[in-house]
């Protein structure tokens, strides 16, 4: 009898969520990055280039000669995954048993990579040495390989272990030791009501729905000295994707976000500076969907700025800090991690909607009440709201377009090489004042 099948989460680096399943007969244990963005299961070889530069005993590396059950004659097939960063990894297709929780699944099957190119790891990291499991629609990169197979969710449902191809993501907050990811299931204890499903819809003009994509109709910072926005009339396209670190938004909103922090960009980083004393402000970002009547997610500013960098300062000294918000084409809009550690997301591939509320956030030792997700309707759901109808551009105008990236995030921790120990540069005053240091 199909049930819902919990794991517990862990934040990688306080942002990537991360899981902990086994492969293989015996059961070998990996500790694999949840990403809502991609939809291949991939890990690295025990052979691979990857664990000569890294160590892959921190996350796993899969040892395929030491598994009875592993499967790779039959495909003979390369597997090949690119990302936006430019990263290429490539093995083969292979199949195995896979443990998941209390759940058993038979036949499964992923990439073993055993090439990459580009950031390959850095020494004792462990960073690009974890391999990934993709929860989005099984077509959204794996017409990168020309041998079609069955996704794992189809086969947690073919097999008995879950009702319909679903999960609900809930990260907790940066501070606390764990999250959790549910498949076939809602826990409603890890949300404030009210939880609103919404249609996920074409990703901009490519007429396809391969990924976790929602209509982003406002945004609107709380508490600041100005007021940027993102008008109610407008209709944006975002993807939810927690394999991304940050919220990547269209230039001319990025532009506005930035404003408001007094932030700088620097050739030698990927992600803009702020003040690190900002993250004390009572100031939030509140993203709204589908329209007037749709969610609301409020995410505070300290969620905004990462933990300071020992080292990474201005040229008066003062702390400096990444902000996650960076600006990408003309219409892109991506809500990583940075993003979901407010939101609890519930995804029904079945039925093509996801379901946002705001999160609970800082909760420990709270017993579950999953509820089973057993079709269309999520539980506890309002109604699936309509798509907001996208204004059409004005006369002459050409549509804006993009395509879609996975973002590389490894230029958070890792400078460059040029960096001298300050910047040159100090940021303007930011649209919020900081609420002045207790003392005691």
């Amino acid at each position: 009898m199909a049930g819902s099948i919990s794991l517990p989460l862990s934040l990688h680096f306080g942002f990537y969520p991360v899981a902990n399943i086994s492969i293989g007969t015996p059961p070998q244990p990996f500790n694999l990055k949840i990403d809502t963005g991609s939809s291949e299961l991939w890990l690295p070889s025990r052979h691979s280039d990857i664990c000569r530069y890294s160590d892959c005993s921190v996350n796993g590396a899969f040892d395929e000669r030491k598994s009875e059950t592993s499967i790779s004659d039959d495909f003979n097939d390369e597997f090949r995954i690119h990302n936006g960063d430019n990263s290429d990894y490539t093995g083969i297709l292979i199949q195995d048993v896979l443990t998941i929780g209390d759940g058993r699944v038979e036949d499964a099957t992923f990439g073993l990579v055993y090439n990459s190119k580009k950031n390959p790891g850095n020494p004792g990291d462990g960073y690009n040495s974890r391999g990934t499991w993709g929860l989005s629609f099984d077509k959204a990169q794996s017409d990168q390989n020309a041998h079609a197979y069955t996704g794992i969710l189809e086969l947690m449902v073919e097999q008995g272990l879950i009702e319909t191809r679903s999960y609900s993501l809930w990260m907790n907050s940066r501070v606390e030791p764990a999250g959790q990811i549910v498949f076939g299931g809602v826990d409603p204890t890890r949300y404030d009501p009210p939880l609103t499903a919404l249609p996920i819809v074409e990703f901009l003009d490519s007429k396809s729905t391969n990924y976790l994509t929602v209509q982003l109709t406002s945004i609107l910072c709380n508490n600041c000295d100005g007021k940027t926005e993102m008008r109610e009339d407008s209709v944006r396209h975002a993807v939810i994707d927690s394999g991304s670190a940050g919220i990547i938004l269209p230039s001319k909103i990025a532009d506005k976000v930035l404003k408001d922090f007094g932030a700088i960009t620097d050739p030698l980083f990927a992600w803009p500076l702020v003040k690190c004393d900002l993250a004390r402000a009572d100031a939030n970002y509140d993203f709204r969907f589908a329209g007037l009547h749709g969610p609301r997610i409020s995410i505070p500013i300290s969620d905004m700025i990462r933990p300071h960098v020992p080292g990474l300062l201005f040229a008066n000294s003062e702390d400096a800090c990444f902000l996650a918000v960076k600006k990408h084409g003309e219409a892109m809009i991506i809500l990583g991690t940075t993003f979901l550690r407010s939101t609890y997301v519930v995804a029904n591939l079945d039925s093509k909607t996801v379901a946002l509320a705001q999160a609970r956030e800082g909760i420990r030792n709270f017993d579950p009440e999953i509820i089973e997700i057993t079709g269309d309707i999520i539980p506890g759901a309002h109604e699936t709201m309509a798509s907001v109808e996208q204004p059409k551009p004005s006369a002459g105008a050409a549509p804006p377009k993009d395509t879609y990236i996975d973002p590389g995030d490894d230029s958070w921790f890792f400078p460059n090489d040029n960096f001298a120990g300050k910047l040159t540069h100090n940021p303007v005053k930011a649209a919020f004042t900081p609420p002045p240091i207790p003392r005691y």
